[in-house]
Formats: structure tokens, sequence, C-alpha cells
């Protein structure tokens, strides 16, 4: 068993850098980029550094499941699912807004098994195994100490559906007042990474989707952070408001942006 996880682990280190060194390379070119959604881009790096990965991954793994944000779900079998998001800050890299990543989530039996992120700009390379604690470039990983909202550093990122961001700016009226400052990122991976490593306090969303998540959920909690729904529930794969935390300034967050009727449905 511990030999088939190591590959696994290897495999998704190997899809990100791969698919992370192509992002870096082209990010100077002209884009192309497609309309997908309602504030929902799609660009040419996007679908080359997904091909890249899912060949990797399905050259190593034939049978397992996929899920990516760009081509959905692919049939295989249970009970491996690998969540892709071949690059997490499509905005920024088309803009050339130098703060983007990979993020490869291994899901097994529903339950995160592995997550990789790679932020290739800074040759950052986060990795987490349940159980087995997280790191960043080998270094071992853990949330920050901070017990004091007045003094927290949180991050967010606007959804694209108008009522997700009137219901996050409702939270900010709550939250904005009493905390130390906020960072907007433009990308929810590197935003749950960055709360792992203790450079951010918390961080918080009101419109995610499984492949935004399934890497950073992890890297989280594998470094000492709690991960809920605004309600304050666990985590479920396709819950879209989340708040990620360092644990000890959770429930005071929860208060400040928690709206247990929104969060219920």
């Amino acid at each position: 068993m511990e030999a088939d996880i190591r590959t696994l682990r290897e495999t998704a280190i190997h899809a990100a850098r791969r698919a992370g060194r192509l992002l870096a390379q082209r990010l100077p070119d002209p884009r192309q980029v497609h309309v997908k959604g309602f504030r929902d881009i799609v660009t040419d790096a996007d679908l080359d550094a997904e091909a890249a990965i899912l060949e990797t991954v399905q050259t190593a793994f034939p049978h397992h499941a996929l899920l990516t944000e760009e081509n959905g779900v692919s049939a295989g079998s249970a009970p491996y699912t690998w969540v892709v998001d071949p690059l997490d800050g499509t905005t920024n890299y088309s803009r050339r807004f130098p703060c983007f990543c990979v993020s490869i989530g291994l899901l097994h039996q529903g339950r995160p098994l592995i997550g990789v992120v790679y932020e290739p700009l800074r040759d950052h390379l986060f990795v987490a195994q349940r159980g087995e604690g997280a790191a960043l470039n080998g270094a071992p990983l853990r949330v920050s100490p901070l017990d004091r909202l007045d003094h927290a550093v949180i991050g967010l990122d606007w959804a694209h559906a108008p009522d997700d961001r009137r219901r996050l700016l409702d939270s900010l009226q709550r939250l904005a007042p009493a905390c130390g400052t906020l960072r907007a990122m433009g990308t929810a991976a590197l935003g749950f990474c960055y709360v792992a490593a203790g450079w951010l306090d918390a961080y918080f969303h009101a419109g995610l989707k499984p492949w935004d998540m399934a890497a950073g959920v992890l890297l989280v909690q594998e470094a000492g952070g709690q991960v809920t729904n605004w309600a304050g529930r666990p985590w479920q794969p396709w819950e879209p408001r989340l708040l990620v935390s360092n644990r000890r300034l959770h429930p005071t967050l929860l208060e400040r942006i928690g709206e247990k009727d929104l969060c219920e449905h």
C-alpha cells in the first residue's frame, strides 16, 4: 500500500510540475481567451495544461476516474478520482498578473488522499498526504498560531454569480471592520495553501467548485487548520461556500461570516 501511495503522490507531483512549466513558458505569449460562462473564461493555456496532466495521470492509472475543470467527469473505476484544475487563476494569467497555480487533488472513496498545488513562477510545490502532514518544497507546513482577529490577514475571492457576491459583501460588512486586513487572491487553491503555510490566517469564498479546493483542503487540514462551510459543517466536495482557517480563529470568523439560512439549502 505504501508503494502505491508513493506512486500516486509522485504522479500528481510530476503532472503538476509538467503543467506548471508549460504555463510559465507560455505566460509572455499572446493568449487565446474564450468566454465559457458569466465572468468565466478559459485560455488556450488552460486546455494545454489540462491535456498534459491528463496524459500523465491516465498513462500511470488508466482506470482511475477524473474530474477536471475544462473536461468535466471522465469514466473510471472507483475508488480513486483525480480532481484537476490545470490553471487556477485564469483571469490573473490572462492579464499576466503573476499569481496562478496548478491544483491536483486525489480522492479515495470521496475523501482527500493527496493534494498537490504548484505555483510555477516561484517554484513553490505544496504537497499533502492524508495522515502524513503538509509540506512546501519538502519543508513541513503549519498554520499560524494567531488568535486575535484584529491582527489577522484574511484572504478571499469573488465568485462569478451576483448572488454569491452579495453574500460575500454582506459578510465583509461584518468582518472588515474587525479584522487586521484583507487580500483578494484571484486563486482559491493558493489561498488555501497560504493558510496552510501560515502566510494567511484564514481564507473564504462563496462560489467554489471541487477542482478549486480538492487539493487545498487537504493541505490546510494536514497543516493543522480547520475547514468548514459557512454554517460550520464539515467540507463536502460540492460545497460552494467554504471557510478555512488556522483553527484558533474559526469560531470568531463563523460568527462574522456565517449565514446558516444560506448554507443549508
